[in-house]
């Protein structure tokens, strides 16, 4: 019996030592492996701030690039506009070609983004593989201590304690089932924290096969847009050639029929020097007589106050011994009223947009191959038919309604000076206003107009490459800048 117990102690201590090995081999391998970190890469969010930065670039570049396409689609079929969809082009083949720069450097950075992304990807599947193996290790581990545990012949720690044969084996049993109770309490929270942080670093690894694919889908498609970018500077450099072309044809045009030109332009500025002067004529005239009459009536004024005096004193004379000292002095108070006109003002107010609803202009004043544009060409898309609107109140003092050549032409038919159907309207004060190459002027001449009465729609008659208004402001017969004053 003795024998038995002795056997029975031996067993045990072997068991316990088997059992601590087993704890100590388990917390071993169970010990959590040094958790990666789950933020982003220094060089990653350098490379997502670079980026989100060239996207928000190339989406300004695209905004710029459809307003320049829209202003060359209007400009494209008007000729009186050749000059601004020329212009339009040149911008847009600067903004195509920073745009295509800007597609290169997303490029480059999308591809370097991709390089990161797949050694970041390659080093979380080692991770996580490795992290996958200590798991497994460790739940085998577990496995063992149990099967340890079952072949010791105890079941449960209760188990242990109860099988003591004595208090010195009880309180052995006792501090080594505390031991392990908290070896395998250790071995589940190492266990689960495992479990969570693989679970962690494989969703981080799923994003970044996301954006890996995100970034390889958006590269393919900035690929085929600078492609793309790349024909659309090829069409542009052609139409902008074929502009040029036909500038330069209408300047070869314009300097081969120079002489006449220049005749045609010379001999309606002479005659509107006579129509300046007429008018001065007329004016000197009208003043002459006004103050002839304002003479006249300043010496009938006179008189009748001579007349009136006499009168009075008639009266005085009249008037018996104690009238001296009461009699009136007889004064008579005049108002004097004065013009305040100043001649020498100019505001700039006093002239209306002659086109209301297009305000745009196609031509301004200066020169142009030789020649000087005296006015304005106000043009918009949609512009023919227009009303045409008096700039301020006056008097109509020239038309002409001769043109029937109403359609866009780079030469001079001959009709109106090169202006074709126009009027001119005096305003006074030496201003004068000029309406070009409308369909057929409306009001007649000699008619008193107020500001904003239509004076015709738009056209294209005489010297004029498209549906257009020419409009000039003249000051004593010299043509001004109509900026200045609209």
């Amino acid at each position: 019996m003795k024998r038995i117990t002795q056997f029975k102690r031996v067993l045990a201590c072997a068991a316990a030592v088997v059992i601590c090995m087993t704890a100590l081999v388990g917390a071993g391998s169970g010990v959590v492996a040094t958790e990666t970190a789950s933020a982003e890469s220094t060089e990653m969010k350098k490379n997502k701030t670079d980026i989100s930065d060239t996207k928000d670039k190339l989406s300004e570049l695209e905004k710029k690039q459809k307003e320049l396409d829209q202003k060359i689609s209007d400009t494209k079929d008007n000729i009186s506009a050749e000059q601004e969809n020329q212009d339009a082009i040149e911008e847009q083949i600067n903004t195509v070609q920073e745009t295509i720069y800007t597609l290169e450097t997303s490029i480059d950075e999308l591809g370097n983004d991709i390089i990161v992304l797949e050694d970041s990807i390659a080093q979380k599947e080692i991770q996580i593989a490795d992290k996958k193996q200590e798991i497994e290790d460790g739940v085998s581990d577990f496995k063992s201590r149990v099967r340890t545990m079952y072949v010791s012949g105890s079941g449960s720690y209760s188990d242990i304690i109860i099988g003591a044969t004595d208090f010195y084996d009880m309180l052995m049993k006792i501090e080594l089932v505390k031991r392990v109770a908290e070896h395998d309490d250790g071995m589940i929270d190492n266990l689960v924290s495992l479990k969570q942080q693989y679970e962690n670093d494989e969703k981080a690894l799923n994003e970044e096969k996301a954006n890996l694919e995100k970034n390889k889908s958006d590269l393919e498609e900035q690929q085929a847009a600078h492609q793309k970018q790349k024909e659309k500077l090829e069409e542009l450099f052609a139409q902008s050639q074929a502009n040029l072309d036909q500038l330069a044809a209408d300047q070869a045009y314009y300097e081969s029929n120079k002489d006449s030109i220049e005749k045609e332009e010379a001999e309606f500025e002479a005659q509107l020097q006579k129509l300046y002067k007429e008018q001065q004529e007329i004016k000197d005239k009208e003043e002459a007589a006004r103050k002839k009459a304002e003479e006249e009536e300043r010496k009938r004024q006179e008189e009748l106050k001579k007349q009136q005096q006499q009168q009075q004193q008639q009266n005085n004379n009249n008037n018996n011994s104690n009238s001296g000292s009461n009699s009136n002095s007889g004064n008579n108070n005049s108002n004097n009223s004065t013009n305040n006109r100043d001649y020498n003002y100019v505001d700039k107010s006093m002239f209306t947009w002659p086109v209301p609803g297009f305000y745009h202009i196609s031509y301004g004043v200066g020169w142009r191959w030789g020649a000087y544009h005296k006015g304005i060409d106000i043009w918009s898309n949609g512009i023919r038919g227009a009303n045409i609107c008096a700039a301020a109140s006056g008097t109509v003092i020239l038309v002409s309604n001769t043109c029937t050549h109403d359609y866009g032409k780079n030469y001079s038919c001959g009709c109106g000076g090169g202006y074709g159907n126009y009027c001119i309207i005096d305003h006074g004060n030496g201003y004068w206003t000029l309406y070009g190459h409308s369909q057929g002027i409306t009001v007649k001449q000699g008619q008193h107009v107020e500001k904003g009465d239509v004076l015709g729609p738009i056209g294209s008659t005489g010297h004029s490459t498209g549906d257009h208004l020419h409009f000039e402001v003249r000051l004593n017969g010299v043509a001004q800048d109509p900026t200045n004053y609209v």
